[in-house]
C-alpha cells in the first residue's frame, strides 16, 4: 500500500526567520534574478522615458516642464543638445538595461554561491548584504552608465549615488518580497494538493485491495465449499440411482453428469475468473478463459506481440501489472457487451517502445454516448488499477464501436 504521507508547508529558515511585516520586508527569500530582470528593466525604462519627455531643450519637442536644478535627474535633464539629444535613445534603453543586468548578475551569483535551506533561502544577514551590494552597484551604474551628465555636472555624482542606492534597495526588496510571498503561497498550495493526491492514491489502493479481497473470498468459497457440496450431492444421487428403476436411474445419471460438468467446469472457471492464480495459471490462459465466457454473446480475440508475451508470460512483469491488465480487459468487455451491445471484441497487447506496455480493447458496438460519459464502479476500478500499476487509460471512437487504450510503465 502507498502510504499517504502528508507534505508540510515549506519549512526551514525560509519560514522560521520571522513572520508578518518584518518577515515580508527583510526576508530572507530565495533570489529571483529573472523576475527582477523583467520588472526592473521595465520600471527604469519607463522612468527614463518620463524624464526624457519632460526634459527642456533649446526648442520644445514634448511637454515642456521646468524641473528645478536641485531635483533634476542625474541621468537626463537640461544639458543642451550637445550633451543629451544625440544620445537620448541610448540613454533611455541602455541605462535601464545595464543597471538591471548588473543587479541581476549579483543576485544570480549569490543564488549560486550562498548556502541555502531546502526552500532556497539563505540566512538573513548574507541575504540583506547581497541586496545592499546590488543596490550600491545599481545606484552607481544608474548615474555612470551611458550618461553624459557627469561631463557637464560632476558634482551630481555625490548627490545622485545615495538616493539612487536607496531607491534601488527599495525596488529590489519589494520585488524579492512579493516574489517570495507568492512562491511561498504557491508552495503551500502545492503541498496541500500533493497531500490530497496521496490520499486519493491511498484510497484507490484500498479500492483495489478490497475488490480483490472480496473476489478472492468468493472464488475460494466456490472452489472449496460449492464444489465439495456438488460432489456430495452427486455421490448421493449416484447411490440412489443404483437402487432406482432403470428409467429413473437413467434420468439420475443425466443429472449427475450435469452436476459433474458444473462442478468441474463452470464453478472452477468462475472461481478462476474471479481471482486468477497467476502463479499457476498464466495471463494468456486467464484471458482466454475470460474470452470463452463471452463466447455466446460476442467472440473475443486475444493477441500478444513478441515483446508483450515475453514480459507478461515469463514472470518478468509485476503481479500488480498482470492483475491490472486482466481487470481492465474484464471491465472493457463488460462495458462492450452491456452498454455497447457489441458483437465482437479484440484485445491486443504490445510493447510499442521499451518500458511501455499498451493494452487495446476494440469493439464494434454502438460507440460512445453523446455528451458527458457517466462514470461508475467500472471506471473507478480501471482508475484504481491504472494508479497501482503506473498506467493511464482512455476511451476513443473506433468507427464503429469504442477503443479503450491503457498504457503502463514497467
Amino acid at each position: 500500500m502507498i502510504p499517504a504521507t502528508r507534505s508540510e508547508p515549506p519549512g526551514g529558515r525560509c519560514s522560521r526567520a520571522g513572520s508578518g511585516v518584518l518577515r515580508f520586508a527583510l526576508g530572507p527569500w530565495p533570489f529571483f534574478p529573472w523576475v527582477f530582470l523583467a520588472i526592473g528593466f521595465i520600471f527604469w525604462f519607463l522612468q527614463n522615458m518620463q524624464v526624457s519627455l519632460m526634459g527642456q531643450y533649446d526648442s520644445c519637442h514634448f511637454a515642456c516642464v521646468e524641473i528645478p536644478t536641485q531635483f533634476a535627474p542625474a541621468i537626463i535633464g537640461q544639458y543642451g543638445d550637445e550633451g543629451l539629444r544625440p544620445f537620448d535613445p541610448v540613454i533611455v534603453v541602455g541605462n535601464a538595461l545595464v543597471t538591471t543586468l548588473s543587479i541581476v548578475l549579483i543576485l544570480w551569483t549569490a543564488s549560486r554561491l550562498l548556502p541555502t535551506d531546502d526552500e532556497g533561502c539563505p540566512s538573513r544577514g548574507p541575504y540583506l548584504l547581497v541586496l545592499l551590494c546590488a543596490s550600491v552597484v545599481g545606484g552607481v551604474l544608474r548615474i555612470y552608465a551611458l550618461s553624459p551628465v557627469l561631463d557637464a555636472s560632476p558634482w551630481l555624482l555625490a548627490q545622485g549615488i545615495v538616493p539612487n542606492t536607496l531607491r534601488m534597495f527599495l525596488s529590489i526588496t519589494i520585488v524579492q518580497s512579493i516574489s517570495g510571498m507568492l512562491t511561498l503561497r504557491y508552495a503551500r498550495q502545492a503541498a496541500v494538493a500533493t497531500t490530497a493526491l496521496l490520499v486519493v492514491v491511498e484510497q484507490q489502493q484500498l479500492v483495489v485491495e478490497s475488490d480483490e479481497r472480496a473476489r478472492r473470498s468468493i472464488a475460494e468459497f466456490l472452489h472449496d465449499r460449492v464444489q465439495a457440496d456438488l460432489l456430495v450431492v452427486a455421490l448421493h444421487l449416484r447411490a440412489v440411482a443404483l437402487e432406482a428403476e432403470p428409467s429413473v436411474a437413467e434420468r439420475l445419471d443425466h443429472a449427475i453428469g450435469e452436476i459433474e460438468r458444473i462442478r468441474s467446469s463452470e464453478v472452477r472457471s468462475a472461481s478462476r475468473r474471479l481471482s486468477p492464480a497467476f502463479g499457476s495459471v498464466g495471463l494468456d490462459t486467464a484471458l482466454e478463459d475470460l474470452a470463452d465466457s463471452w463466447e455466446t454473446v460476442m467472440p473475443v480475440s486475444i493477441s500478444f506481440d513478441e515483446a508483450s508475451g515475453a514480459l507478461l508470460l515469463s514472470g518478468r512483469a509485476s503481479p500488480d501489472l498482470r492483475v491490472a491488465v486482466y481487470r481492465i480487459v474484464e471491465q472493457a468487455l463488460l462495458n462492450a457487451a452491456s452498454h455497447g451491445a457489441a458483437t465482437r471484441a479484440d484485445v491486443a497487447l504490445r510493447v510499442p517502445k521499451p518500458g511501455h506496455l499498451l493494452l487495446t480493447v476494440t469493439d464494434d458496438g454502438r460507440g460512445l454516448p453523446s455528451g458527458m460519459i457517466q462514470r461508475g464502479a467500472g471506471t473507478a476500478i480501471m482508475d484504481a488499477w491504472c494508479s497501482v500499476a503506473h498506467g493511464t487509460w482512455s476511451w476513443s471512437p473506433a468507427a464503429p464501436g469504442v477503443r479503450l487504450q491503457a498504457t503502463f510503465d514497467f
